[in-house]
């Protein structure tokens, strides 16, 4: 049987439109502790309490499965951190996520946490920016998410470069606002991108409201990409 945050873990999902098995909540709870434990010398999230955490980060995360459960090929999360959302997403769908994620000591335990968790179906962990990813691994990705990373205007220009023609970007935001929104889609214009959807959602019990903007790319970009590191953030193209 399933114990009390596992139970939760599920019945958050079911309320976000989503099943989950004791199996695949026990591991995201696992998860969720190791990111707890470490949270000390590694500052992975500013909350520390586990129940707060089950409905902030695990449940957000859960928004997501939405967009992917039924997808396919392959899919790269910018600016892991934590782990969220890539790991209970490839948990929730049984597929493996590349996790890119600059900061070494946050790579490392990623890394560690896949191995610890079964491998997670050949998830990946990448030590870089997203830069240097997309160098690597060109128009490799059939899908991009990214949480509470950066602006959209800088999202649509880091994923751009990794995705497939065809391929799709899964912004998952606060309460972004309008100019933000409207920057978002003239950038993504430059990039060879389009704004495809705004999906509105609640957190169950906190009632935390929150948006996921979605982006296709539609054809390769006009300007050469990726830029220097960094300057999607500090020289955004709108």
């Amino acid at each position: 049987m399933a114990g009390s945050g596992a139970r939760e873990i599920i019945e958050l999902a079911t309320q976000l439109g989503s099943v989950l098995s004791e199996d695949q909540a026990s591991l995201m709870l696992a998860h969720l502790d190791a990111v707890l434990e470490a949270n000390t010398r590694l500052n992975l999230t500013a909350i520390a309490d586990r129940n707060e955490a089950i409905r902030l980060h695990i449940a957000d995360s859960l928004a997501l499965l939405e967009e992917l459960a039924a997808q396919d090929g392959r899919v790269a999360d910018i600016g892991s951190g934590a782990g969220y959302p890539a790991i209970p997403i490839a948990i929730g769908t049984g597929h493996p996520i590349d996790m890119i994620e600059s900061v070494k000591k946050k790579a490392a335990f990623l890394t560690e946490c896949v191995g610890k968790l079964g491998g997670l179906w050949g998830s990946k962990v990448l030590p870089m920016r997203a830069e240097e990813a997309a160098l690597r691994s060109p128009g490799e990705y059939q899908h991009v998410t990214a949480r509470a990373l950066t602006s959209l205007p800088a999202l649509v220009e880091l994923a751009s470069p990794l995705l497939a023609v065809g391929g799709s970007l899964w912004a998952m935001k606060g309460a972004p606002t309008f100019d933000e929104l409207e920057s978002g889609s003239a950038a993504a214009l430059l990039v060879g991108m389009r704004e495809t959807g705004r999906r509105e959602y609640r957190l169950p019990i906190v009632e935390e409201r929150r948006m996921i903007v979605s982006y296709e790319k539609v054809s390769e970009p006009a300007i050469p990409l990726p830029r220097r590191v960094g300057l999607a953030q500090k020289k955004p193209l709108a």
